[in-house]
């Protein structure tokens, strides 16, 4: 079958991942158009051929004015919220034929398999996941089953690559963290160093997207998990930051409560909670039914970020 170029609507096309989908789509020989709050605010990506709007999804007035007239094959949402998903419903559904949304593998916490998959159960408040997203996922789907709207589900792992600060051992982004193994300095971390972790590229997520934008309804109201293809221990993750910063940092395994008393407002009790958890995942659907094939591995990924972070003067 020849190739059919879309008509894409991107929401969010100056953040992190709404650019690479914008711009990964334009690649593959779509019709790009974006939309963001700030039309002057510097893009990630290079987005040329990618007709840039200023609007607000959240707002309604951007269906109904800034995108009026206008028609769509497939629109992403790359940082949505309940609210937004129930506005673009009002507006779009019956006009579109995909409307793809970032989640995250985090609504399946804790997982009842290693590798889990889409089977996961995700939909209950278990105290750990990230539940206002479960909620959201929900929501979307229950839209797919009552009125068809082609709500599709992307749910990347923990996501890394250039212009995001990796995930630290503390529960977050806290860029001190590696300002610490920079300088040599020793790092806690908390007993999770055999705990599993998985994490996948912003390049690669992005050709979920463009992979999904040119496949017919047999993906509306399906769940894809995106990642890279193995998990490593947290143990792997921490030594190949510390090659990647050529770091001499020791590292000292200490309970949660103790990295609290010692670091404070540096950590993310959440987060840290959330770390103790395996994240190992089968990508197995997402190859089969997108054709997705990630590039980077976790290793690979985690040198993109910190180099970045290098090249930003953030670990000086």
């Amino acid at each position: 079958m020849a190739f059919q170029p879309k008509r894409v609507l991107v929401l969010g096309t100056t953040g992190e991942c709404g650019g690479r989908i914008a711009r990964g789509c334009v690649d593959a020989g779509h019709k790009v158009t974006g939309v963001s709050r700030n039309k002057n605010q510097a893009p990630t990506v290079n987005l040329d051929g990618v007709e840039r709007l200023q609007g607000d999804k959240g707002d309604p007035e951007t269906f109904t004015s800034v995108l009026a007239g206008r028609e769509f094959d497939v629109v992403v949402d790359a940082v949505p919220k309940t609210e937004d998903v129930k506005l673009a419903f009002e507006h779009l559904n019956g006009r579109i034929e995909h409307y793809f949304m970032i989640s995250s593998t985090g609504t399946y916490a804790p997982l009842l398999t290693c590798p889990a998959d889409e089977s996961n159960p995700w939909r209950e408040n278990t105290g750990i996941n990230f539940y206002w997203q479960s909620q959201r996922d929900t929501y979307a789907l229950e839209l797919f089953r009552d009125h068809g709207f082609p709500a599709t589900i992307f749910r990347p792992t923990n996501i890394i690559g250039r212009h995001r600060i990796p995930l630290e051992l503390w529960g977050g982004r806290n860029i001190k963290y590696f300002q610490l193994m920079r300088q040599g300095k020793t790092v806690e971390i908390p007993e999770c160093d055999k705990i599993l972790l998985q994490s996948g590229c912003n390049d690669d997520l992005a050709t979920a997207f463009v992979l999904g934008a040119s496949k017919g309804p047999e993906i509306n109201g399906q769940i894809y998990i995106i990642s890279c293809k193995r998990a490593v221990t947290f143990a792997t993750y921490f030594q190949a930051a510390r090659e990647i910063l050529d770091s001499k940092s020791a590292v000292e395994v200490i309970p949660i409560d103790a990295i609290m008393e010692r670091r404070g407002d540096d950590v993310d009790l959440g987060g840290m909670q959330f770390l103790v958890e395996h994240m190992c995942f089968d990508i197995g659907k997402a190859e089969r039914e997108l054709g997705y094939a990630p590039k980077v591995s976790m290793e690979q990924g985690l040198e993109q970020a910190l180099q970045w972070c290098l090249d930003e003067g953030l670990l000086s």
